[in-house]
């Protein structure tokens, strides 16, 4: 389910465009429902459960107009040695020591219904698409309830459209991370992330061709550079083994951003929000640390 909110009603997006933002949404999902225990305890290979999320978004970096979505998921946590689904998302260990990490990581933007955004009205709708490649991380503590570790992360755009899938450009994504669990039901934390990407990919954003063009919407061409920061904090709360729920508030600041003279960048500010809960319904036997 979708909710639109704007300066003006619209209708909710069609199933078509829900199943394709459950899908992609299932990493992110991921990322905000793992959990852990104490960092002394064994805890279980692999955990799947059901959940229901509500996420609100700007239908794309610098839109003025946003949606709620209310969407049901799959719950995965997974802790092989190279293959991860925990509190960072899912990931594909190629390196790691006491201090450093270097992963495959991946994340997603929604696609956007351009009859339903006043900015692109009249203009081809935005696909589908995933970000895939190449994460540092550098773990400034150990062994503390306080958490605190350094990520950059450098990935391709890649959109998924009826004629299959096209390479949209890249994204440098640094980031500061902390957080804390002192107990194991409770868990909180923030994070701190700039936004560096190509031509290409704040383009597939914010071009404008010729064939899309109006007197209030000329052409245009974004540069390279800088998109955006963003600071987010979350809490999650586990009563009981089987149950955990989760919320998220997140900042957005684009003042300065390579393409805010752009047609389709109307907001230079926006804050949402996110919650959600899910139950763990089967467990591995075989415990890992």
């Amino acid at each position: 389910m979708a909710t639109r909110f704007s300066s003006n009603a619209r209708a909710p997006a069609d199933l078509k465009y829900s199943l394709i933002l459950l899908w992609l949404a299932l990493p992110l999902l991921t990322s905000a429902l793992a959990h852990s225990d104490a960092l002394t305890q064994p805890k279980p290979l692999w955990e799947l459960g059901l959940g229901v999320v509500s996420l609100h978004r700007p239908d794309y970096v610098g839109a003025d107009e946003e949606t709620l979505y209310v969407l049901p998921f799959p719950a995965i946590i997974y802790r092989g040695d190279w293959l991860k689904a925990d509190d960072d998302g899912i990931q594909g260990l190629l390196f790691n020591s006491e201090r450093w990490e270097f992963d495959i990581s991946g994340g997603g933007s929604l696609p956007v219904n351009s009859e339903d955004n006043s900015a692109r009205e009249g203009m081809d709708d935005l696909d589908p698409a995933f970000e895939l490649g190449p994460a540092l991380t550098y773990k400034w503590t150990l062994e503390s309830p306080h958490r605190i570790t350094s990520h950059v992360k450098m990935r391709a755009l890649i959109s998924i459209g009826d004629s299959g899938m096209r390479y949209q450009g890249w994204v440098l994504n640094p980031e500061l991370r902390w957080e804390f669990q002192q107990s194991a039901p409770l868990r909180w934390g923030a994070t701190l992330e700039a936004l560096y990407g190509s031509a290409d990919y704040h383009g597939f954003f914010h071009n404008v061709t010729a064939e899309f063009a109006t007197p209030q919407r000329p052409v245009y061409n974004a540069d390279a550079g800088y998109g955006g920061t963003a600071l987010a904090g979350f809490v999650r709360w586990r009563p009981n083994a089987d149950w955990t729920l989760f919320s998220g508030v997140t900042y957005h600041h684009l003042g300065g951003v390579s393409f805010d003279d752009g047609p389709l960048f109307r907001q230079k500010y926006g804050v949402y929000l996110n919650f959600g809960f899910s139950k763990t319904l089967f467990r591995s036997r075989t415990l890992v640390r």
